[in-house]
């Protein structure tokens, strides 16, 4: 890490470590994923673009990253496609009003920004066809909101899950549904942002089985029911390209992918690709899906 350049950083060597740097007129944070060897940018002002990719380069050097991204309107997009940075996809309606769009960096195994930009992602998409599912026979299910049972799930389940913290001072879901078929356990979560009405959804026991499908797909149904009763307009998730079975869950609930994001995760130090899957949940108007969608 550039010690001397970040103005707070944890002491711990957790998975995820928010750091913050203000310096002149530069002011973000970042999210660095030891995890899965990338960096999620918040950034607070516009300007000084070649100065943060620099500073974000030296960093991927010097932990090893793969990635760098950040989520941007459109205005901004095209600042940070000047130094550098790819346009992996978007989030519609991200900002409430405006959709966010995923802008990236990747790096070689020697720390060098590829050259041309991030090598685009060329996934399988199942497609999108929206049915309710049907509760299955035998299960049992609960909403759950405890702040510490779900950080605890979240800890023990995100390495099989792949789960990848998106926001800012929570790692963790703050709602969550845990679904019990005999013995076995699901639990599907949520990231939600009250200010611009959205949220992440992550299944952190993706389906490994076809019978999984029906079941995690009606978790999921469910917990987005719960997610309108919060007034939330619109969801995501991010799910690993090599995992159908998770891709057909979001599918079959009617998501529909907007970005396709290059070795956005790791399973077992081997870098994987993300499809991001997104949904309106309510019906307010939100601008058209960008073109190169």
């Amino acid at each position: 890490m550039v010690a001397d350049q970040a103005a707070h950083a944890r002491d711990t060597e957790e998975p995820v470590e928010e750091i913050y740097y203000r310096k002149g007129d530069i002011d973000f944070c970042f999210l660095l994923n030891r995890r899965h060897h990338n960096l999620r940018v918040f950034d607070y002002r516009v300007g000084n673009y070649q100065q943060k990719r620099d500073f974000f380069d030296r960093i991927a050097r010097t932990e090893g990253l793969r990635k760098v991204f950040t989520v941007v309107e459109k205005q901004d997009s095209k600042s940070w496609r000047s130094v550098g940075f790819s346009r992996e996809g978007a989030i519609p309606g991200y900002f409430r009003t405006a959709d966010a769009y995923i802008m990236s960096r990747v790096y070689t195994d020697d720390g060098e920004p590829i050259q041309g930009g991030a090598p685009k992602l060329v996934a399988p998409t199942a497609h999108s066809k929206e049915k309710a599912p049907a509760k299955p026979r035998g299960m049992t299910s609960e909403v759950v909101s405890d702040v510490r049972r779900l950080q605890s799930v979240a800890s023990s389940l995100s390495e099989s899950s792949m789960y990848a913290p998106f926001r800012r001072g929570t790692f963790h879901p703050d709602l969550g549904l845990l679904a019990k078929m005999g013995k076995k356990e699901y639990w599907v979560g949520a990231e939600t942002d009250s200010s611009f009405g959205h949220a992440k959804i992550d299944m952190l026991t993706p389906p490994d089985k076809d019978v999984d499908v029906s079941v995690l797909a009606f978790c999921v149904r469910a917990l987005l029911d719960e997610l309108l009763k919060l007034e939330t307009a619109s969801v995501f998730s991010l799910c690993a390209v090599d995992s159908p079975l998770s891709n057909q869950v979001y599918a079959e609930l009617g998501f529909k992918v907007t970005a396709r994001l290059t070795d956005h995760v790791t399973r077992d130090e081997e870098f994987i690709g993300a499809q991001l899957w997104h949904r309106r949940l309510a019906n307010t108007p939100t601008p058209r899906l960008p073109s190169f969608i």
